[in-house]
């Protein structure tokens, strides 16, 4: 009788077709979400760091491994000959490791084989000092564990000498800033062990981990010599500190150190960058997020249940806005990245702002959220004035995004930083001084009419060598020429690589040449970075030969401090701009006041973002109200009444 395994049965098909089916999966690869490697320098691979690993073990631990040594002279020969190939396979690994940190951080003109060579030789070299620590915690282990029967067994058995033996093979190539291959060989020491030891903590001598299971020993933790901890000891973090949209602040020491002859039991946590004084004993279970003196015993009293009744959670900035204001900011946030910057999904866009700016940030990184953007907050502090760079950590990370949005509270239009970011290919737009109402309106304009305006100014403007001239009623009279540099319009355009410009938009703008400004300008509303509200006095500022000499009226003085800060260039004149929005209105923001259709506007300072040629670290612009413009004698703005 025919028995089911002897029926013939037909295999089952794919739910869809096999092609469609692949398709569909390498699709998630190309999304700019997905996390593969299918292209560029090889990744080191685990096994090959576990074959390096288990060559450098039989040298520590010779005649313990596969390598069984039967003579003096033959352990020579085995040494050597493991010495030889580790160094050639860590070579080449150590390469790769090195080529992949330069292509993902854009660091051209690396030597990455001269960086891992240099790393494999410091680690070698490293091997007679490795193998003494290591016969020192072999000691402390037995001294330190009545069970301890031979220094044999706990080469063959304990997990805490394993993990530390690891652990200082992984910390020589942590200290020389090797990618990847320390943090794997970390956690294939976790993996057999279930001892978690970043490769980043300082380990002293004799060092004894007893069970070993669940210890977790943090990047920056500091352990002296002669110390013992037993199993499920934690030298943590405490909450890391974070900016205002929640992102985790890095650099700073975040783990404890323990002095030296420290004891810790089962269970204890000690928590942050506290010190743990030499020879103290930290009793099982407890909790530690202050320093201990040297000598103290701690330990916890008998448990009681405690209740807990978490606070309700103080309502942040963000939640404090009306819905509707929230909605029109997401509004504003949403048309800004799909329609002004046009960020596709494969991109990746870094976010710059400050304390003033959190819930406009917020905006963007729900907007991004939503429409599924890759989008990196960088919480920074207030640059000291308009063209200040940031950080040098915010420097470099704006170099590695496609696209840079600066909302910030001094302008970053016009930084070096900004600019540098612009040769390398980068797209953005800056909201220096941004508020939330401001945002709610910001993109509230058509750009095509901004487009069309910006031509038309454009068209009178440039082509040439022109001549401008501007008065007011209260007094200004100011004239240049302009032609050097080519006329630019801020439309809310800014998709193609090395373009950045102001949200809101709405300016029409150009550099005068240099040495032709002559003239009095009296600026009757805002300064930038200078408060202003309506009533406030007007201030005046004299121009010879394209620099300001005097300047008149408090307002006048504080700008004078802020460009003399940055020395004689801080006070050329560097910018003429038309506004050319008609949603935005008079604030004494300069951001929003500089667009206002019906005004123009001169700055001093920094222009090389404009195709200028003057570095200097400041760029403060001023407003002129009703202005009458001409243009090689030719009316074009009759009191801010626009004439092309």
């Amino acid at each position: 009788m025919a028995t089911d395994c002897d029926k013939e049965k037909k295999q089952e098909p794919f739910p869809e077709h096999l092609d469609e089916l692949v398709a569909r999966i390498c699709a998630t690869y190309s999304d700019g979400n997905g996390v593969n490697h299918n292209e560029g320098c090889n990744l080191p691979r685990e096994s090959e760091i576990l074959r390096i690993l288990h060559n450098l073990l039989e040298i520590i631990f010779p005649g313990f491994g596969e390598h069984v040594p039967q003579s003096a002279d033959n352990l020579k020969y085995m040494v050597g000959e493991l010495l030889t190939r580790c160094r050639t396979e860590l070579t080449d690994t150590l390469t790769r490791a090195f080529r992949y940190n330069c292509k993902i951080y854009s660091r051209p003109g690396c030597n990455c084989e001269a960086a891992a060579y240099e790393a494999a030789s410091y680690l070698l070299l490293s091997l007679p000092g490795i193998r003494t620590a290591v016969k020192q915690d072999v000691q402390a282990a037995f001294d330190g564990d009545p069970a301890a029967k031979t220094l044999d067994e706990i080469v063959l058995s304990y997990p805490g000498v394993k993990a530390l033996t690891i652990h200082r093979i992984a910390h020589c190539l942590y200290e020389k800033k090797v990618p990847l291959i320390p943090r794997m060989m970390g956690e294939y020491a976790h993996r057999i062990t279930g001892i978690d030891i970043h490769p980043g903590a300082q380990l002293g001598n004799t060092v004894f981990i007893d069970h070993g299971t669940g210890v977790v020993i943090g990047e920056t933790a500091v352990i002296g010599s002669g110390v013992k901890i037993y199993q499920g000891v934690t030298l943590g973090a405490l909450s890391f500190p974070k900016d205002a949209c929640g992102k985790i602040i890095k650099g700073a020491k975040r783990h404890p150190t323990i002095e030296d002859n420290v004891t810790i039991y089962a269970g204890a946590t000690i928590l942050g960058a506290v010190v743990i004084g030499k020879g103290s004993v930290i009793g099982g279970n407890v909790w530690i997020t202050e320093n201990v003196e040297p000598g103290t015993k701690i330990s916890i009293a008998p448990p009681q249940l405690t209740i807990f009744k978490s606070a309700r959670k103080a309502p942040s900035g963000w939640e404090l806005l009306t819905e509707g204001m929230r909605k029109d900011m997401l509004a504003s946030a949403e048309a800004v990245l799909s329609k002004a910057l046009a960020v596709q999904k494969n991109e990746t866009i870094l976010l710059v702002y400050d304390k003033p700016t959190e819930n406009v940030a917020r905006a963007f990184l729900l907007s991004a959220c939503e429409q599924g953007l890759l989008i990196t907050p960088r919480m920074i502090e207030v640059t000291p004035s308009n063209g200040s760079d940031p950080d040098p950590e915010t420097v470099e990370m704006m170099l590695k995004h496609n696209v840079v949005i600066g909302a910030t509270f001094h302008s970053l239009t016009h930084c070096n930083a900004m600019v540098a970011a612009k040769k390398h290919g980068a797209r953005g737009c800056t909201l220096p001084g941004i508020s939330d109402d401001m945002f709610t309106r910001a993109m509230k304009v058509d750009p095509a009419v901004l487009q069309e305006d910006g031509k038309r100014w454009a068209a009178r403007l440039g082509g040439r060598k022109r001549t401008v001239r501007i008065t007011t009623e209260k007094g200004t009279d100011i004239e240049f020429t302009i032609g050097s540099c080519p006329v630019q319009n801020d439309d809310a355009s800014y998709q193609a690589p090395g373009i950045v410009g102001n949200i809101p938009a709405g300016e029409v703008y150009t550099v005068p040449d240099p040495g032709s400004a002559n003239g009095r300008i009296v600026i009757d509303a805002s300064i930038g970075s200078i408060l202003w509200e309506e009533g406030d006095p007007d201030c005046a500022v004299v121009v010879r030969n394209g620099s300001a000499v005097s300047f008149e009226g408090d307002r006048g003085q504080l700008l004078k401090e802020k460009l003399a800060a940055a020395g004689e260039k801080g006070f050329v004149m560097a910018e003429f701009g038309i506004g050319t929005n008609p949603f935005l209105k008079i604030t004494g923001n300069l951001l929003e006041d500089e667009k206002v259709k019906g005004t123009i506007h001169l700055a001093f300072g920094n222009n090389c973002a404009m195709g200028g040629t003057n570095q200097v670290p400041v760029h403060i612009d001023g407003m002129v109200c009703k202005p009458n413009v001409f243009v090689d004698g030719e009316c074009v703005m009759e009191k801010g009444v626009w004439k092309v």
